[in-house]
This record gives structure tokens, sequence and C-alpha cells, in this order.
């Protein structure tokens, strides 16, 4: 025979007071978390332009200097864009876990809560990719690095 309480839904739990201060508390932190990290990637890309500007009044003067350091800023470009769309990604999913979570917590709905928990779930696989595609990179780097070597 089953017994009757395995029938019952995760979703069936009533959350306690410390439960839910405890994730009130992890979703205050989570959108102050966003909004540190968005600000960090806006003033990556405006300390991006202020470098180059700081460059471009002491560069070199010959064609091959100058095509070399137009290479290094398009490369430089090109990693902030990707760094500052991560950082918005990151952002949304932090902020909306935040959000509906404060919000689920505060109206005791359960579906804002699952929303900002599945937003969070969301953000940790977002990241979790991230790692993996950059230790296959830090990866072949290394094994091109000792290819080169050889």
């Amino acid at each position: 025979m089953e017994n009757s309480t395995s029938d019952k839904s995760l979703f069936d739990l009533s959350f306690d007071e410390n439960v839910k201060q405890s994730l009130k508390g992890a979703a205050t932190w989570g959108g102050l978390a966003a909004i540190v990290s968005l600000i960090g990637s806006i003033l990556g890309l405006v300390n991006y332009f202020v470098e180059k500007g700081k460059e471009s009044r002491y560069g070199g003067n010959s064609l091959e200097e100058m095509q070399i350091q137009q290479a290094a800023n398009t490369g430089g470009l090109v990693s902030v864009v990707i760094t500052l769309i991560i950082g918005i990604i990151l952002f949304y999913f932090l902020n909306k876990f935040s959000r509906s979570a404060k919000a689920g917590i505060d109206t005791n709905d359960h579906y804002l809560i699952n929303e900002g928990l599945g937003s969070l779930s969301t953000y940790f696989k977002f990241i979790g990719v991230l790692l993996i595609i950059i230790l296959v990179l830090f990866a072949l780097g290394i094994l091109i690095g000792i290819g080169q070597g050889v």
C-alpha cells in the first residue's frame, strides 16, 4: 500500500515565518547583487572608452603601430560588449527572482514564488553553462600553448 502523503505535491507545502524571512532576505540580497553587477558591467564599458581616448592621444605614429592598436581596440570592444550582454542577462534573471520572490512572500502567492525560484534556477543554469564554456576555452588555450611550445 502506498502512503497517502506521498501523493502530495511539493507546492502543497507551506512556509513558516523563518523560511519566508530567509527567502525574502535572499531576494533582497539578490536584487542588490543584480544592481551592483549591472553597474559594474556599465562601468566596464565606460572604462573601455576612457582608456581608448587616452590611447588615441598617445598612440604611435607609424602605420603598423596604428593597425596593431586598432586591432587591439576592436578585440577589447568585442570583449566589453560580450561582458555587458552577459551582465544584462544575469541582471534580468536575478532581478526577476528578487522582485517575484518578494512580491510572492508579501502577497502569499505561490505562483510568484515559483516564478522567482524559476528565474533563480535559470540564473544558475546560465552561470553553469558560462563556467563550462570558460573552462573549455582555458583547456584549449593550454593545449594550444603546449602545442606551440613543442
